[in-house]
């Protein structure tokens, strides 16, 4: 999921509404997607990065926790990231978290790959206990 910012990276305060719909899945995260993501972003050139805000849509395969059937769920996630040219130093130290921390790299390319921002983002909104209704029951014997 690649978007060329190399328009909106020509002058601070240059702001795009970007539309994509793209098929992806994250089989290895156990985030199966029954249909293709649709995103809908706002960036914004704020100088020294560009902040993302907006809006995933895509609907996901779940297993009860309770009776294992298999359902899918509509998913609806509000994200705000941002992405720099000089992302923070990686280290295998143990140390504090920072803001900064949490910045995605703009290649040298000028795009910029959203898989990654999606799949954290619909990670983080499964639910922890899925359940097929409410009152589900549970295993029959």
């Amino acid at each position: 999921m690649k978007l060329d910012l190399t328009e909106l990276l020509q002058a601070i305060g240059n702001e795009a509404d970007i539309e994509k719909i793209e098929k992806v899945s994250f089989p290895e995260d156990n985030l199966i997607l029954t249909k293709p993501v649709k995103t809908k972003l706002h960036l914004i050139n704020t100088g020294t990065s560009v902040l993302a805000t907006g809006e995933l849509e895509t609907e996901t395969e779940l297993e009860c926790s309770r009776c294992l059937k298999k359902y899918n769920i509509p998913l609806v996630v509000k994200i705000e990231d941002e992405f720099a040219s000089e992302p923070p130093e990686q280290t295998t130290k143990n140390i504090e978290l920072k803001e900064t921390d949490f910045v995605y790299p703009i290649d040298p390319d000028n795009t910029i790959d959203l898989t990654e921002v999606v799949r954290q983002n619909l990670l983080i909104r499964l639910p922890t206990k899925p359940l097929c209704k409410q009152d589900c029951s549970g295993l029959k014997n």
